[in-house]
């Protein structure tokens, strides 16, 4: 015997559908409006700040000691000297938020601007 879909189970999977492509509309729009920045800070100040972008394509060497690289829309410390490598392994950094440190050297590397995975800093 076949059920047949009902009135209510109909407008219960449109409401369903309607609320997930109001969220995939809301989300898509503040994606396009995030303008995600790579800092690179030596010794605690601010070396240089690069807008990333898709043709984003650029080296960065820091007195022979660290090389970071900014490729399209990501980042990440390519090159240290140091003997841990916990920069380099950090791997490449594509959100607001993320940073790679290298203690050693006294170099950081953080992705600034657009929505950061943190929801609150408690004092």
């Amino acid at each position: 015997m076949r059920s047949r879909m009902k009135w209510g189970d109909a407008v219960i999977i449109g409401a369903v559908l309607l609320v997930a492509a109001a969220l995939a509309a809301v989300l898509a729009m503040q994606a396009v409006g995030d303008r995600l920045y790579a800092e690179v800070w030596k010794d605690g100040s601010l070396v240089e700040r690069v807008a990333l972008e898709e043709q984003t394509d650029r080296t960065i060497e820091l007195d022979g000691h660290n090389t970071v690289v900014l490729l399209g829309k990501t980042a990440k410390m390519q090159y240290a000297d140091c003997r841990d490598q916990v920069c380099v392994r950090t791997g490449t950094l594509t959100r607001a938020g993320q940073v790679a440190v290298c203690l050693p050297n006294r170099v950081v590397l953080k992705i600034t601007g657009g929505q950061s995975d943190i929801d609150a800093i408690v004092s």
